[in-house]
């Protein structure tokens, strides 16, 4: 019987390379972004190593955990990057949600997780660092019932997806199983 990872990774590598595309299409959004308020160094200094790291992981360690994992974390920090360079507007906020959901292309419930919690302590952080004044903005109008109202929708969105992922992986497995019944 083959190994779990063995039969996933094609699999992972496919995602990785979807992922790819994803990435350097949230890099130019970033700079699109960047005419609204003058961002256009965060654009640089921000999303480009958050492009280019992943994009040399996805390279030279394809399907792996660590890519899987960078991969998700990088989603994230370009989000934060796309709030930032809006003000907060609540509408730059979706890309979570839909990011999140784009991870289930890697059927793994990990890098969903890992996701999440790279956008709680974005919110929770960047919620206390922008009332505080420190010229990073999460929210048109920061505060802890706005940050508890999100958590709450990225909580359960979470928990739908590490299901499903948890479910496309059974279901990869035993697709792969069933191939290598046939061809043996």
């Amino acid at each position: 019987m083959n190994h779990p990872n063995t039969l996933l990774h094609s699999s992972y590598v496919k995602a990785d390379k979807l992922m790819l595309i994803v990435l350097w299409g949230l890099f130019v959004l970033s700079l699109a972004l960047s005419g609204m308020h003058n961002t256009l160094l965060w654009s640089f200094v921000i999303g480009l190593p958050t492009a280019l790291v992943p994009t040399a992981l996805i390279y030279l360690f394809p399907g792996s955990l660590l890519t899987r994992a960078v991969v998700a974390a990088a989603l994230m920090v370009f989000t934060a990057l796309h709030i930032h360079q809006a003000m907060g507007r609540e509408e730059l906020h979706f890309g979570i949600f839909v990011l999140l959901a784009f991870l289930l292309s890697y059927r793994d419930w990990r890098p969903i997780v890992i996701a999440a919690a790279v956008a709680a302590v974005h919110h929770l952080s960047f919620n206390f660092l922008q009332t505080w004044g420190y010229g990073v903005v999460c929210f048109t109008e920061p505060g802890l019932g706005i940050v508890l109202a999100h958590a709450a929708y990225v909580v359960v969105e979470t928990g739908v997806l590490v299901y499903l992922a948890e479910v496309l992986r059974k279901e990869a497995l035993q697709a792969g199983e069933l191939e290598r019944m046939v061809s043996d």
